[in-house]
């Protein structure tokens, strides 16, 4: 028999309903989440503020309360990491969502100016019909390490995301190398899962 919760939105839950992960323990980030049903193992669909896009949303993980989404739901900013700041290796997800946006080149450039570096971007295939993806590395500093993704489609909706990978300071060149080669799958993993949604939120 229905309760009456599967028609709640994880935010109108009460939390001790909620799985007992930070993705949804935590106040601002819950509002973000879409649903209580795994995508995959250890992940949950969030969907942005605007309506604009989803990803696959790590359990273990936060939303920061410094993400934004412009009032016209064209642009939208959406930081996340791991809720553990002592982990061994960080992930700091920065996400840009912007649309309309058609000129590639010149989202390129830009992103090669917040880098302060020509980025070397490699095509990756793509999850989702008519959405492309290419992404580029850079290594700071030897415990931090840079991934950049372009993601956009025949709609001219894109995502600009820099995401570094950072080992805490007691960790060696050598484990921290190991560390950000896991954490790499995971953060590609990431990039492919977010899905551009039309303006009716599909």
């Amino acid at each position: 028999m229905s309760n009456g919760k599967e028609s709640l939105s994880p935010s109108e839950m009460d939390p001790n309903d909620l799985p007992d992960v930070p993705a949804f323990q935590d106040e601002y980030t819950r509002e973000y989440m879409q649903s209580t049903e795994q995508v995959k193992d250890g992940y949950y669909p969030l969907i942005s503020k605007t309506n604009g896009f989803t990803l696959h949303f790590p359990e273990d993980m936060v939303v920061d309360d410094t993400s934004n989404a412009q009032p016209d739901e064209l642009y939208e900013s959406l930081i996340f990491h791991y809720e553990d700041n002592d982990i061994a290796a960080m992930d700091e997800f920065t996400i840009h969502y912007i649309s309309p946006v058609s000129d590639i080149e010149w989202s390129k450039d830009y992103m090669n100016r917040r880098a302060g570096q020509e980025l070397n971007f490699e095509k990756l295939e793509a999850d989702y019909e008519n959405q492309y993806i290419e992404v580029a590395e850079m290594k700071p500093d030897d415990s931090t390490l840079t991934l950049a993704a372009l993601i956009w489609n025949d709609n001219d909706q894109q995502a600009q995301i820099f995401t570094n990978i950072i080992c805490r300071k007691d960790i060696d060149k050598d484990e921290c190398a190991s560390l950000q080669d896991k954490e790499r799958e995971k953060v590609i993993e990431v990039f492919k899962s977010i899905k551009f949604l039309d303006n009716k939120g599909k």
